[in-house]
């Protein structure tokens, strides 16, 4: 039998273990495409007028962030694809073959999964295509229409940058059970198992475990400050060391005290799993812990990719507080103007704010606010401001990690103290361009009397997309004097197409969610599948002495669970920290990204766990 054909019968007998591999993959290959295609494919040019050169870089951007995922990915399922088929491709060294041959057959196996992910998700990526772009902009809430199309372009770069992932990864196997000896073929998987580390090097793995992840989430609780920007790279790199020495120390050392608590350990039968775990946890450390960082990556790019939607619709809200305003150096009749501008349009509400603008800031009445606030809804939760007291009011910012806040400012002659940073759009997108503060009415009166007072009107309509219609009748207002406006006006728009790409951002992100879940869940199923392959031998004696096959069904019930549900824990703690301090920067309440993802990746496991128990017991049993 040639190598081809003994190669194609391997992977054709072993197609149930590789095909939560071989979905994973053809989903995150799935995605890539998709990525690339709304870039290339003509489908997506009714974009053009919403700054597509944007839309581009950021799913490009994207692609680059969900590319490096994806090998790491692909470099981890390819090593454990190698341990598991190192001893089964040893055996053939009995049968004279020599380890160029049993190298060939390895990358000839892993060459079938390569093609077999890259095939089948271009071809669904391609089949799904307007699927998929529908699914992108109707989770951005744009609204066009797409037509089915795909690029050649965005095929090849698919293809060849994970065909490029597979050949690096595929040519390091190759290249190991080449200098491999016939040894460490057939006992490469316990060599780990084999070796014992000293009590000292236990101790420092479990006081670093705790120490450096402790430290991880005291400065994720430190963001939302000056600092914050250190405080979260911190976080990150301390939360990523500290899962990995937990799962290698403290988790471990857990485990084997419930293996000499008696009265925990000969109840409900619980001696076989408790055990085998100790044993598993010690052989498996990395895998966990690679899995829970994943999860706490993909619960983190959820959170973020939320947290600018909902910035970016506060952005919105803040300029579409008012659809017309107007500023008079003059005092003006506001009752003329709303008659000018129910002509075309339905006013809501509207309100008159006068203010000043002395070199640096403007400074606006406490009274004509509080009364502008009360007839546009806002929220105005202040008290009568004292003589020496300001209230600032700042606006909106997309992004931005300026989060701090002057305690004083100099108006004038004048020291103000500043009770407080206010972004509510008490002036609209006057807010947007001069630094304005509250006042107390008193000492606007004073500063009135020495310089020149504006007049600011706030108009806003029931339906702001036929805010045009009003234009005409606002530019007979306009009113120019020796160079200087007198009176002019500005109209919000429905939405400002500048920042259309923060919505598909966050759309991509939910697909990148859905990928780095899928793929931690797929590396714990082919993982688990390693390990029944590599326990057979050992449930088979456990039969022979007597045990019943009830007592071992539900030991690697309780053993596989574990292998899921720790990893999940363990993440929906560690992504409370992180989503937190993302939340703190962002200045966003991202508590409901915690509930949603966790009861996501909760289901998701679940079904993965039932089925990897049915497969363990199938194949040890």
């Amino acid at each position: 039998m040639s190598l081809w054909k003994m190669a194609a019968s391997n992977f054709k007998r072993s197609m149930r273990e590789y095909f939560a591999l071989i979905v994973a993959l053809a989903f995150a290959v799935f995605v890539f495409f998709n990525f690339q295609n709304m870039v290339y494919s003509e489908s997506m040019k009714v974009l053009q007028n919403m700054r597509k050169d944007y839309i581009d870089t950021v799913i490009e951007a994207a692609s680059i962030v969900f590319g490096i995922f994806v090998f790491f990915f692909i470099w981890y399922a390819t090593n454990v694809f190698l341990n598991q088929r190192k001893k089964e491709i040893g055996i053939y060294t009995f049968l004279g073959l020599d380890n160029m041959k049993i190298g060939k057959l390895y990358a000839i196996e892993a060459t079938c999964i390569a093609l077999a992910s890259v095939g089948l998700g271009i071809v669904t990526g391609i089949g799904f295509s307007k699927l998929f772009q529908m699914a992108v902009l109707k989770l951005s809430d744009i609204s066009v229409n797409v037509e089915f199309s795909f690029s050649i372009p965005a095929i090849l770069i698919t293809a060849g940058l994970f065909f490029l992932f597979f050949g690096i990864m595929i040519g390091k196997g190759y290249v190991s059970i080449v200098r491999s000896s016939v040894r460490e073929l057939l006992f490469s998987a316990r060599e780990a198992e084999m070796k014992r580390e000293h009590p000292f090097v236990k101790g420092g793995k479990i006081v670093l475990g705790v120490g450096i992840l402790g430290s991880g989430y005291f400065c994720a609780m430190k963001t939302g400050g000056i600092n914050s920007l250190q405080y979260a790279l911190a976080a990150v790199i301390l939360v990523i060391a500290g899962t990995y020495f937990l799962f290698s120390g403290v988790i471990p050392l857990l485990i084997r005290r419930l293996t000499k608590n008696k009265h925990f350990l000969y109840q409900k039968q619980r001696t076989l799993w408790v055990n085998q775990l100790s044993y598993r946890i010690k052989k498996n450390y990395r895998t966990y812990a690679m899995v829970t960082i994943l999860m706490i990556c993909s619960v983190t790019v959820l959170a973020m990719a939320i947290a600018m939607k909902s910035r970016y619709e506060n952005v919105v809200h803040f300029r579409q507080t008012y659809t017309y305003q107007i500023n008079s150096i003059d005092p003006l009749n506001e009752e003329e103007i709303a008659e000018g501008i129910s002509q075309e349009n339905e006013i809501v509400y509207d309100n008159k704010i006068p203010y000043l603008v002395l070199d640096e800031y403007g400074v606006v009445p406490y009274s004509a606010v509080k009364e502008a606030a009360n007839r546009a809804d806002l929220a105005f939760p202040y008290e009568e401001l004292k003589e020496d007291e300001a209230i600032q009011l700042s606006h909106i910012i997309f992004l931005s990690l300026n989060l701090t806040q002057d305690e004083s400012v100099r108006i004038g002659e004048t020291q103000y103290q500043i009770l407080n940073k206010d972004e509510t759009a008490y002036l609209g997108t006057l807010q947007e361009q001069v630094d304005f503060y509250m006042i107390n009415d008193t000492v606007y009166d004073n500063l009135k009397l020495n310089n020149t007072e504006w007049y600011l009107y706030n108009y806003k309509i029931k339906d702001a997309t036929n805010a045009e219609a009003s234009r005409p009748y606002l530019d007979t207002l306009v009113n120019e004097q020796d160079g200087m406006h007198r009176t002019g006006y500005s109209v919000a728009l429905p939405e400002n197409k500048e920042e259309t790409w923060c919505k598909i951002f966050y759309a991509l992100c939910i697909f990148m969610f859905a990928t780095l879940i899928l793929a931690s869940a797929s590396i714990i199923f082919m993982k688990l599948n390693n390990d029944a392959w590599a326990d057979k031998e050992q449930y088979e004696t456990l039969k022979k002495i007597g045990i019943a096959k009830t007592n071992l069904a539900k030991s690697i019930k309780w053993e596989i669970c574990f292998a899921y549900y720790c990893p999940f824990v363990l993440m929906v703690i560690t992504s409370w920290f992180s989503v937190k301090a993302l939340g703190n920067v962002m200045k966003q309440n991202l508590i409901f990204v915690n509930i949603v993802s966790t009861a996501v990746i909760f289901a998701l496991f679940t079904l993965i766990c039932i089925e990897s128990v049915h497969v363990f017991r199938k194949k040890v049993l």
